[in-house]
């Protein structure tokens, strides 16, 4: 970090920092988390740049992504700003408040950043956050940069208590782990004595009382798409739309910004006014008139975003539309510039422009080293585990769990992987099934300390409760991590 001119501080900030420096810039009171690639340095970001604040933020790593949004959502109940992390899958965990949430709404500014994994790279799904809010009809945000994930903080607190309704930040993996330089604001210091007004009509209400809510929400989000449709600073147009122009493109995200590195690449830079480009840093509910305006000024609209067609389901015209639902951009994986240079070629030849410099003749990829298969760490105490296990029970079932303990797959000691928790259930059931027809068939799940505490105990109660006969590992290595290799 450096000083520069009287007041000025500057700081290359990883992207999840700089969304940590958002939260405190913009006065949060009450931050919590869940640890998860690649959200997981948000949380110490906020307890580092909270020394600045006295006093500092409450930061808690919560047992669980649904303790996270409840301790934080109950939090803004008493009209603090309030804030909690996780990945996209842990919005899976959280989605039960989550979702009352958005009926209940809040008071202070609440905000639930759920980092996304195009991909994936380190998830077992590359679900997206952004169709997650439009199922729980909640405003989501869709930075495209570090630096606009940090300056998109202060307009989502600033919706969230306008319009009293959580709001979903969904950085991706390429803004999460990005570094980009930041000039860094004084963080606001917000006075405001917690009150929690008795409203149990409001706090407690039963499913009568929620279909009003439910009415309330729907007209609520009629508001905020309005609101979000006269906004320059959320719907950012690159180049202006022009009259019956061959192709324009609608954006989202980081795909937003690489496919204007790619098209300066194909020598067609944004600025030259070929190609009107608008891009939509609030995918839901979505600025209609800015995309009705881009639709009517061109033949055909390209739809660039990760990893879902949310912007391609919800904008109207589709027949003008090239996305993933027309097959013009891959259905799944992270849409790199490589995959990326593909799509814009295939679409500007489509429409008839004339690509000045053909992207092969300017790029080559150069070769990729062979890939080695992720291994536990050296001096790793699974290991022996693992090994141990396979030489005493060398028939044996062996589910397992999500952590870095899966890589025991590599000793042949991991049979099955699949949410956080399912180790337990999966090793009580492999265990009813085989002793049902009697076969002695040694069953040995293996969970890490952090997960059985996420959402392994609920089943180590039912299995117990139900006479399984399995062996249950709990292996504690006294953290919560991945493997780095």
């Amino acid at each position: 970090m450096k000083t520069s001119g009287e007041h000025k501080r500057e700081a290359i900030l990883l992207g999840n920092e700089a969304i940590g420096r958002g939260l405190v810039e913009n006065g949060v009171k009450v931050m919590t988390a869940y640890p998860g690639t690649p959200s997981s340095e948000i949380l110490p970001a906020v307890v580092r740049f909270g020394r600045e604040v006295d006093p500092p933020p409450y930061c808690e790593w919560s047992v669980n992504e649904k303790v996270a949004a409840e301790v934080a959502l109950s939090a803004a109940y008493t009209g603090q700003r309030s804030a909690c992390a996780m990945k996209q899958v842990g919005l899976n965990v959280a989605m039960d408040p989550v979702m009352s949430s958005a009926y209940i709404g809040v008071i202070g500014g609440f905000v639930i950043v759920s980092a996304d994994d195009p991909g994936p790279h380190s998830s077992q799904t590359e679900q997206d956050s952004r169709l997650a809010a439009y199922f729980a009809k909640l405003p989501v945000f869709d930075p495209e940069s570090p630096a606009q994930a940090r300056d998109l903080v202060g307009p989502a607190f600033d919706l969230s208590e306008k319009f009293q309704i959580p709001v979903i930040l969904r950085p991706t993996v390429r803004v999460c782990h990005a570094r980009q330089a930041l000039v860094l604001k004084t963080p606001q210091v917000l006075d405001r004595p917690p009150y929690f007004p008795r409203d149990p009509f409001r706090w407690a209400a039963i499913p009568k009382m929620r279909l009003a809510l439910h009415e309330a929400l729907n007209r609520k989000l009629e508001k905020i798409a309005a609101y979000v449709s006269k906004s320059r600073r959320f719907n950012i147009w690159h180049q202006p739309p022009r009259p019956r122009a061959p192709l324009g493109i609608l954006a989202a995200g980081v795909t937003g910004a690489m496919a204007r590195d790619v098209l300066a690449e194909l020598g067609l830079s944004v600025q030259g006014g070929a190609i009107p480009f608008l891009q939509a840093s609030v995918p839901y509910p979505l600025p209609l008139a800015p995309v009705i305006e881009l639709l009517h000024s061109c033949r055909r609209v390209l739809v660039l975003e990760e990893t879902e067609p949310v912007l391609e389901l919800l904008a109207p015209g589709r027949e003008k539309l090239m996305g993933r639902l027309s097959g013009h951009v891959p259905s799944a994986g992270e849409l790199t510039p490589d995959r990326l240079g593909q799509v814009l070629e295939r679409a500007l030849k489509e429409t008839g422009l004339k690509i000045p410099r053909p992207r092969g003749k300017i790029l080559k990829v150069p070769d990729q080293p062979p890939l080695r298969r992720p291994n536990l760490c050296p001096g790793c105490s699974h290991r022996a585990v693992f090994f141990a296990l396979r030489k005493n029970f060398p028939a044996g079932l062996y589910p397992s769990d999500i952590g870095c303990y899966t890589l025991g797959m590599n000793q042949g000691a991991v049979d099955t992987c699949h949410d956080m928790g399912a180790a337990v259930n999966f090793g009580a059931s492999l265990s009813n099934v085989f002793h049902s027809r009697g076969l002695a068939k040694p069953v040995v799940a293996t969970i890490g300390d952090s997960t059985f505490y996420h959402s392994g105990v609920p089943g180590l109660i039912n299995a117990v409760y139900n006479g399984a006969r399995f062996v249950l590992v709990i292996l504690d290595n006294e953290t919560t991590s991945m493997t780095g290799m």
